[in-house]
């Protein structure tokens, strides 16, 4: 029908209105300060985790003498200035990875103790696991324990973590072992706090026993295997009533 020329009021036929248009699409603004930090800090920790397995695998190819911060550098593809940024010396970079280390030891181990069946069973447990832990990689053992004491690079943090976890680990197997105590399946005259000790210093002696023999003639893997075995079974044997 051809338009009488009268206003409609902005409505369709029928009276409906009209909708409004759709707003323009906005540019997505500026991300706040802190979400820019954080993607800063995730980049900065995944080049950091770089330049750590850089430094192991230099390690583990040249040994601790043959560890410079120019072969890491060149390693993880960095420059030399790059990689100062993140760390000062081949000492800050094998005190780094053996704090990295130790964090996974004391994860299993404090694992491994508390699902144990009884406190002396969790005194072979401990071996066991830190033993196997290291088995099939030494080299994480040497970085953990032996190349910081080697380039003199066992820092207060290191120590106190060290400390930390052979304390706790004690405060739990004592507190085990004590229970043995009291329901008279713990041998007579063992005190538990020593027995917590003798664990610890037995799988930490076998590893290290192997770690600075292997490739020289000295005890094997399969030796270490068996040497774990009986340590346990002493262990189950003069802890058992």
């Amino acid at each position: 029908m051809p338009s009488n020329g009268s206003s409609s009021g902005g409505r369709r036929p029928g009276g409906s209105r009209r909708r409004a248009p759709a707003p323009a699409p906005t540019v997505p603004a500026e991300p706040p300060d802190a979400e820019r930090q954080a993607r800063k800090a995730r980049r900065q920790e995944g080049r950091r985790k770089a330049i750590l397995a850089a430094a192991r695998a230099v390690l583990v190819r040249e040994g601790v003498l043959g560890l410079t911060l120019e072969a890491v550098a060149s390693e993880a593809d960095l420059s030399k200035p790059s990689l100062f940024y993140y760390f000062r010396s081949k000492e800050d970079l094998v005190g780094a990875l053996a704090l990295e280390g130790l964090a996974r030891e004391v994860e299993a181990l404090e694992a491994a103790v508390a699902h144990a069946p009884s406190g002396v069973e969790a005194l072979a447990t401990l071996v066991r696991v830190k033993v196997d832990l290291y088995a099939e990689d030494l080299d994480a053992f040497r970085v953990v324990y032996l190349w910081p004491q080697f380039l003199g690079s066992q820092s207060e943090a290191f120590r106190e973590r060290l400390y930390g976890l052979s304390a706790r680990l004690n405060d739990t197997l004592e507190a085990r072992l004590q229970a043995d105590l009291k329901a008279g399946r713990l041998g007579a005259g063992l005190q538990p706090r020593r027995l917590a000790n003798v664990a610890w210093t037995v799988a930490h002696g076998l590893l290290s026993m192997v770690a600075g023999m292997e490739g020289a003639g000295g005890t094997t893997r399969h030796a270490l295997s068996q040497l774990r075995d009986e340590a346990c079974a002493l262990l189950l044997r003069s802890g058992t009533r």
